[in-house]
């Protein structure tokens, strides 16, 4: 009889253990899995790919910033100064165009209805199938995405959740701390963690050679291209014209271009970028700039952390030009071919653009 009372009083004690640490992270929420921030505790912003879901559900805004590493470094009080909407940024840094898709979709279910969603379109992901999802980075975490009541033990007695963000959440408040949570120009700002130059770029190439072969678009190729942007970029503008999409291609480094020239790419790449300008162009609401004829900036590798990432600066020029843009200013450039690919200047765009990055003197960078 003592065997079987201690059995069950370990059980019970064990049970109320879990129930109690479960009502904890229920009542901190750190993830907003269940409501927006408990005004009582300060949240602190630092997992994407957990938080930003919930972010998007159950916070007040009317802009959003979304995007890769690419959109990590803007800053949100720039946008709301620019266009006037309050703005929230859910970066996720390595996504495809589905992962960032799917969040912007939460965005409309959860009743919100953004003015603008700004939204950097990454090289690196155009041909990608539009169901991938970077599994690579860790376990997806479904259990905050997805309706299924039972999974939501995987966030309530998650132990990183507890000892990350719930017990610090509760520390805080018992010290006195002000409440609130990261604002959104901090949020996976990473501009003073990197260091910048044109030796990391570079990584010591000592030469871009001409390319032994060239490549072009396999029909397989155009049709995952279409795929992914279809259902990751246009289909969600057609479903809510009320909704201004800026879409911007990164100016990645001349660097990154002269690679991509030399395997031979470059007119590959040019094509599936040309394709992807053609899809967007159907729907008014969507606003496409590019940013590679930006030599001045694109060409000194200073400004670049590798081929791709570029500085803070960089990321106030973009937001900058496209707010002028938004705001009525058309002359914000000093080149001969605008910022903003509309379909009056698109076929010239691109052509501009071919001959920039097939003539470009890619080993003057390494002078």
């Amino acid at each position: 009889m003592k065997s079987k009372k201690w059995f069950f009083s370990i059980l019970i004690l064990s049970v109320t253990t879990l129930i109690l640490i479960a009502g904890l992270v229920f009542l901190v929420d750190p993830f907003f899995h269940y409501r927006a921030p408990n005004p009582k505790f300060f949240y602190k912003l630092y997992d994407e790919r957990s938080q930003n879901d919930g972010i998007t559900k159950h916070f007040d805004y009317d802009a959003i910033i979304t995007g890769t590493s690419m959109a990590e470094n803007f800053k949100a009080t720039q946008l709301e100064e620019g266009l006037g909407f309050k703005t929230i940024k859910v970066p996720f840094s390595g996504a495809t165009y589905k992962e960032i898709n799917d969040n912007l979709e939460v965005a409309y279910k959860s009743g919100h209805n953004p003015r603008y969603v700004l939204r950097p379109l990454d090289y690196t992901l155009l041909v990608r199938d539009k169901d991938e999802l970077r599994d690579d980075m860790g376990e997806y975490p479904y259990w905050l995405t997805n309706d299924i009541i039972w999974d939501d033990v995987k966030y309530l007695l998650n132990k990183d959740v507890i000892v990350r963000y719930t017990i610090p959440a509760i520390l805080g408040y018992f010290q006195g701390k002000n409440p609130g949570y990261t604002n959104f120009d901090e949020y996976s700002f990473t501009d003073g963690e990197n260091i910048y130059g044109k030796d990391h770029v570079l990584l010591g190439r000592k030469k871009f050679k001409e390319p032994e072969k060239y490549y072009l678009p396999s029909d397989e190729d155009m049709k995952i291209l279409e795929e992914n942007i279809e259902q990751n970029v246009v289909a969600l503008a057609r479903k809510h014209p009320e909704t201004t999409f800026l879409y911007f291609f990164p100016p990645y480094s001349m660097a990154y271009w002269g690679a991509v020239k030399e395997d031979g790419e470059l007119d590959n790449l040019l094509i599936y970028k040309e394709r992807a300008i053609e899809l967007m162009l159907e729907c008014d609401n969507i606003h496409i700039y590019s940013f590679t004829t930006h030599t001045d900036i694109t060409a000194d590798l200073d400004r670049y952390r590798d081929q791709a990432h570029y500085d803070y600066d960089v990321n106030c020029m973009v937001m900058d030009t496209i707010i002028k843009y938004e705001n009525g200013y058309e002359n914000t450039d000093m080149f001969s071919v605008s910022d903003r690919i509309t379909k009056d200047n698109a076929i010239e765009y691109v052509a501009a653009e071919r001959v920039l990055l097939s003539e470009f003197d890619y080993n003057s960078l390494i002078k």
